[in-house]
């Protein structure tokens, strides 16, 4: 981290979008040269990225393997190059690591495949789907980042307008009712938001428009490698026997490195259905006091309509917070493992910025004073904040629009700005710790001035700005532009905890 008094401008170098550049040590001098000369003051490597493979020399983790065709040169140091030439330019060095993701789901590689063990279980469901003219789909897929040859369901989370897939027909159902069926890849498609579209391949039934349409719900346990659920990462129960592996990850590169801090990255589950293993069930019933439960109906039931949420159980509640302790626990145990090894090192943690929905990851990111009265929240949930812990917080602000005015004139929520990101996460932390306001680069592609302006309200709202990421500063050419928002070593014009 930067001194205490100084902003904290961190550029975050994902290792599978900068593999290339990060391969030898004229790339990462020229990195390291780039960022000081636009007044970067933190680069935030990434050497265990989700798939759990290291950039690193670890006797722990496998070697990063090939990306994209690209292998990654076996006996290169990444983490030991950015060290000395960042350091030789007065430059910090954070190594980031992804805590509970130790697998690529399109690589299918990484520590979770070998052990399966290890990795969350996932209440996830399929869906039953009857058509009044006697067709019967079943679904598994909700939601893809990529298309599937199987019948799969799209509903707003995956975005409200879409296409077809190539070879498939897509029917919108609204209302329990067949609205529209398109057979042509140039037609955009509305997605309703009390409805969704079902994806199937053109020969595997024929619907019609007007038929009524009824869902049924079948809920199925897998694990996190076949979960039909979007996420690129296999990640690993939080409490099972992956956890002593992660602390030992930490220490290996606290002990090995001259960092200047750790950052933890996907400290958290993937997501609302994990992790519904037997251990986490045994230890939730522990922790509850009341016996044996109805798994999973104690803590919800999948909703017949995979467009709308679970329906909570009579447990729900104390479920999300028995999630957010998990996290907590381990964090505590984390930074506290840092500290002891070498006490100048910080700790610091790259989080969600939206905060009201955070928990369906199971990570409350607060202070512990922190009681917005949420109605999913617990009276004791507040207690579960950790953000004490840590020496710094990044939150995610990544929003296209700068301002709640700009977001207003895009006829967008103002909540969908990264002013009202930044005032969230200062609302949430409450001066505990330094917050970096998070910015999503791609977001900003072709609106240069829209970039100069979100990095101004960053710096402006909160501590510093952390730029996500190295590859768009390289594909867009804007060092230059960050040179001039962020000239020389400029104070932070907040004061927080020490």
């Amino acid at each position: 981290m930067t001194e205490d008094n100084l902003q904290g401008r961190l550029l975050w170098c994902d290792a599978e979008a900068n593999c290339s550049r990060m391969a030898d040590s004229a790339g990462v001098a020229d990195i390291a040269a780039k960022a000081a000369k636009a007044n970067v003051n933190t680069l935030i490597v990434d050497v265990k990225p989700l798939g759990g493979e290291a950039l690193y020399k670890s006797d722990l983790a496998p070697r990063l393997g090939e990306v994209e065709g690209f292998i990654y040169p076996k006996e290169f140091d990444l983490l030991k190059a950015m060290v000395e030439e960042c350091h030789s330019r007065g430059l910090k060095v954070h190594a980031a690591i992804n805590v509970f993701a130790e697998g690529h789901r399109q690589w299918g590689r990484g520590p979770a495949y070998q052990h399966p063990e290890w990795q969350a279980t996932m209440c996830e469901g399929t869906w039953d789907i009857k058509f009044s003219g006697g067709a019967c789909i079943t679904a598994e897929y909700l939601d893809p980042w990529d298309p599937v040859d199987e019948p799969t369901i799209y509903t707003m989370k995956s975005g409200a307008r879409r296409h077809c897939d190539a070879g498939n027909v897509c029917v919108v159902i609204q209302e329990g009712r067949v609205v529209q069926v398109v057979h042509e890849q140039t037609v955009e498609i509305s997605v309703p938001a009390d409805g969704c579209v079902l994806s199937l391949p053109s020969d595997s039934a024929v619907i019609a428009p007007d038929e009524t349409v009824a869902f049924r719900c079948n809920p199925v346990f897998r694990l996190a490698q076949d979960s039909k659920v979007s996420t690129f990462g296999i990640f690993v129960n939080p409490i099972g026997p992956a956890r002593e592996y992660e602390l030992k990850i930490i220490e290996e590169i606290v002990s090995k490195y001259d960092v200047d801090a750790i950052t933890f990255d996907r400290m958290r589950y993937p997501n609302l259905y994990a992790d519904f293993s037997e251990l986490s069930r045994t230890a939730f019933e522990e922790w509850l006091g009341q016996g044996a439960l109805n798994w999973p109906t104690d803590i919800f039931v999948m909703n017949d309509h995979p467009w709308k949420p679970p329906t909570p159980g009579k447990h729900y509640k104390k479920w999300l917070e028995w999630r957010a302790w998990q996290i907590h626990d381990f964090a505590d145990e984390a930074v506290a493992l840092v500290r002891r090894i070498k006490p100048a090192t910080k700790v610091g943690v790259y989080v969600g910025s939206w905060y009201e929905s955070y928990y369906d990851v199971g990570v409350n990111w607060a202070r512990p004073s922190f009681r917005p009265g949420y109605d999913w929240m617990t009276p004791e949930y507040h207690r579960t904040g950790y953000a004490e812990m840590f020496d710094y917080i990044c939150t995610g602000c990544y929003y296209p629009h700068a301002t709640r005015a700009d977001a207003r004139s895009a006829g967008r929520s103002e909540g969908a700005s990264v002013e009202a990101a930044c005032g969230m996460s200062i609302k949430a932390v409450d001066g505990a710790t330094p917050i970096y306001a998070s910015l999503y680069l791609r977001d900003y592609a072709d609106k240069l001035d829209a970039f100069r302006k979100a990095v101004q309200v960053a710096l402006l709202e909160t501590n510093g700005v952390m730029l996500f990421d190295l590859v768009y500063l390289e594909k867009y050419g804007w060092w230059d532009a960050l040179k001039e928002e962020m000239p020389g070593a400029a104070m932070s014009p907040h004061n927080v905890a020490p």
